[in-house]
């Protein structure tokens, strides 16, 4: 899975009232679709896909605060004390330096919680008309695409 099959070009182009005639658009936008979900992934620690990341155990613990959480895929989950907390999973396991991988993210498209869907589709509306509306992204987010973006955040500074 990737980012397009979270919101689909076909989905993109009806939300920013694009003909599907017109196609000379359409790398531009599947850009603009990468762009605003990895921006609201990177921002949240909410993985619209799932996928296996790596981390490292410092001290033979690891804090992931990336989520959804599907599974262990190495070391052995049996092997690892885990603890789950509200906005992080705590891993502890017996090696410092191991690599810990997981896999994480949403593993179908329909998972991925509509508010998130609809302030990228706000993202991507900023991106393709920013040079008619004179709004740039992510400065002119609206302040709801905001608070929903701070509700879903998955770690604070």
């Amino acid at each position: 899975m990737a980012f397009i099959d979270v919101i689909t070009l076909a989905q993109a182009k009806e939300y920013l009232r694009v003909d599907d005639d017109l196609t000379e658009d359409n790398a531009s936008i599947t850009i603009m679709i990468n762009t605003a979900l990895k921006y609201v992934e990177d921002y949240t620690n909410v993985l619209v896909y799932a996928r296996n990341v790596n981390y490292r155990f410092i001290n033979g613990c690891k804090n992931v605060y990336t989520y959804p959480i599907n599974s262990a895929v190495s070391p052995v989950l049996a092997d690892m004390t885990v603890k789950n907390y509200t906005l992080y999973t705590s891993y502890s396991y017996g090696s410092d330096n191991t690599v810990l991988t997981l896999n994480v993210g949403h593993l179908l498209p329909a998972d991925v919680p509509d508010d998130l869907r609809s302030v990228a589709l706000e993202m991507i509306d900023l991106l393709y008309y920013e040079h008619e509306s004179g709004k740039s992204f992510p400065k002119d987010v609206s302040s709801l695409s905001k608070a929903i973006l701070d509700q879903s955040k998955r770690f604070i500074i």
